[in-house]
């Protein structure tokens, strides 16, 4: 009787296979990587709605003798410049006309037409960085009588393209890091042949994290779905960058347990 629990207590306990573990940690690795990626889809389409949005309108000095064509080759030079669409004062009272017909009919007479010449500027992205540098340089440009633009919506593209570029760089790293920690675990104490032989034998790790990797997807997707109902902008992620996450959570579920057996 004696000898039966002294063999009890020093029986060792099955070791547990962790695939539990390596599916919460894909998961919440993925999870993460899904939200940053909706939100880089986001920042990148509000972007481009932003920078269509955004000009910078150009009015001409009406006592200027300079000519549209000799104001509107000095715009296009400025450094930052674009494209500059030369809208004559003609052109400016149909466009209002189109718009507000009812306002221009009860505002202005017959015949009448107190719009000015103006240029439509585009700018590009260094450009709205720094757009009082180019202001001050169209100032300098004869014949330029006033410069209308948002200051507000171009603070909003600087920061939406801003936001966008630090998620990239964000994933980027994250990614390099991963790699690395991947190459690391890989190359210590392994050949070419036991790694080709674990694919098979560890293969429940690396569905592990797959499968914890594809729920973070549609976890990110019940999230997030709602918002297409409250906004007008709503971008999901190509079914590319779902595929490269539950690739990436296979792969970290299958180091994972080379790392493990290493240990061991």
């Amino acid at each position: 009787m004696d000898e039966h629990r002294h063999q009890r207590e020093h029986s060792h306990p099955k070791p547990r296979k962790g695939y539990r573990v390596a599916f919460l940690l894909a998961f919440s690795a993925g999870l993460l990587a899904e939200m940053l990626l909706f939100l880089h889809a986001q920042m990148r389409e509000i972007s481009v709605l932003l920078k269509d949005d955004f000009r910078v309108i150009v009015v001409r000095d009406d006592r200027s003798k300079e000519t549209p064509e000799a104001i509107g080759a000095a715009l296009a030079s400025i450094r930052g410049t674009r494209d500059a669409v030369f809208i004559s004062r003609q052109d400016r009272l149909t466009r209002l006309k189109a718009d507000e017909p009812e306002l221009v009919a009860s505002v202005l007479p017959p015949g009448a037409n107190p719009m000015p010449d103006t240029w439509e500027v585009e700018l590009a992205d260094d450009a709205l960085g720094d757009i009082n540098a180019w202001t001050d340089a169209a100032w300098r440009v004869g014949g330029v009588g006033d410069i209308k633009y948002k200051p507000l919506e171009a603070y909003a593209v600087m920061h939406a393209l801003f936001y966008g570029h630090l998620i990239t760089l964000s994933l980027s790293l994250a990614l390099l890091a991963f790699m690395i920690m991947s190459a690391m675990v890989l190359t210590h104490g392994h050949t070419p042949a036991t790694l080709a032989a674990s694919l098979g034998a560890d293969r429940n790790w690396f569905l592990a994290g797959a499968g914890g990797a594809a729920a973070s997807a549609l976890a990110a997707y019940a999230v997030v779905y709602p918002v297409k109902y409250l906004s007008p902008v709503w971008v999901w992620p190509s079914p590319l960058w779902q595929a490269a996450v539950v690739a990436a959570g296979a792969l970290f579920g299958w180091v994972l347990c080379q790392w493990k057996n290493v240990r061991s």
